[in-house]
């Protein structure tokens, strides 16, 4: 009909054709532009990613950038979509989407290359500040905005490796002493100051000083909080991580603690709910002791006064296991293109580092 004829002349004009073979000669996958990525293409993506990202040549080129690198860092992950032909967002919001894989798969799953790809990202980021970081350092002037949240966000990112972890795990298992513990986290956060130009002790000064400073920036003072949350957050999980181990060896080898894990399988819910609030305050002053204080203490009790108090502390541990799976696995999840990112509660250790 009419519609067809239009369309075919329209088409025959020359700059039609021009504009056709142009596009017939484009790589095949910039058509898919608005298309979601394959498995593949995601594939790719965090692979070439990792690739990117140790290479010496991304190193160079973050020690040129004025200042924040970690956006720089992030806006050359994101390029890596254009080279694949998808989107930046949509390819950014298919690796939102990737999940813990719920069967057994041969080789890297997905999950594991995209956890890869955001730890890379990381220590990748945490190095660019490290190229950088100035031969004197900073003793009397103020801290910008920009670099405050520099900080904050250096922080948590280094507080999310896994490598971070295990470090601390280990002080946490050679420090007997509670209050001890934290002041590893605090000696970080003041070796952060350091790495971005500013002496110590006038960088804690400084943070100390953000709420009045910037009383009205409500950003920066949620950021802050974030990062107090963050450090509060890993030393509760850590500290339940390292009791939990502590719990599963003395099962393997007290049998008085497998006798009472007989029992508590045994008890009903409420049975267990009366015992562990009968006991909360004995657990958690016994969880809080040196290992050979706790095993005089435990000596010097009655044997039914003994077995209760291990009854309680097995269902006191089954709910910090609980807890530090949920915390290890908010460790774990990082979705976007980007590089950063019970027992009794501890004094943050912020408030130890200002």
């Amino acid at each position: 009909g009419s519609v067809e004829r239009g369309w075919a002349q329209r088409e025959s004009s020359p700059e039609r054709r021009g504009r056709h073979r142009a596009a017939m000669a484009a790589p095949p996958a910039m058509a898919k532009m608005g298309s979601k990525p394959t498995t593949e293409q995601v594939r790719d993506f965090l692979i070439e990613g990792v690739k990117m990202m140790e290479s010496d040549a991304t190193r160079e080129l973050l020690k040129t950038v004025a200042k924040q690198p970690g956006k720089r860092l992030i806006e050359l992950q994101r390029s890596t979509w254009d080279t694949l032909g998808i989107d930046q967002d949509i390819g950014c919001k298919a690796l939102d989407e990737i999940a813990p894989p719920t069967e057994p798969e041969e080789g890297e799953s997905l999950f594991d290359l995209k956890q890869k790809f955001v730890w890379t990202a990381m220590r990748t980021y945490l190095r660019s500040l490290e190229d950088r970081k100035p031969a004197v350092l900073e003793e009397k002037a103020p801290m910008s905005r920009e670099t405050i949240i520099e900080f904050f966000d250096s922080c948590n990112a280094r507080l999310d490796l896994p490598e971070t972890c295990e470090g601390l795990l280990t002080h946490f298992a050679n420090t007997p002493e509670r209050e001890k513990r934290g002041q590893a986290i605090a000696e970080m956060q003041r070796d952060q100051l350091e790495i971005l130009g500013f002496e110590r002790k006038h960088g804690c000064a400084l943070l100390e000083k953000i709420p009045q400073d910037f009383a009205s920036d409500q950003e920066l003072q949620t950021r802050m909080q974030g990062w107090f949350q963050k450090a509060q957050q890993t030393y509760l999980m850590l500290e339940q991580t390292m009791i939990a181990r502590r719990m599963s060896e003395e099962l393997e080898k007290n049998p008085e603690m497998k006798k009472a894990k007989e029992v508590v399988d045994n008890m009903t819910p409420l049975e267990r709910g009366t015992l562990i609030e009968r006991n909360a305050k004995k657990v958690q002053v016994l969880m809080g002791l040196p290992h050979e204080a706790k095993e005089k203490h435990m000596k010097n009790l009655s044997q039914e006064d003994r077995n209760e108090l291990l009854q309680a502390q097995l269902i006191a541990f089954s709910v910090m296991k609980q807890q530090a799976s949920q915390m290890h696995m908010h460790h774990q999840h990082g979705g976007q293109c980007g590089a950063s990112h019970g027992g009794p509660v501890a004094p943050p250790p912020q408030q130890e580092m200002m």
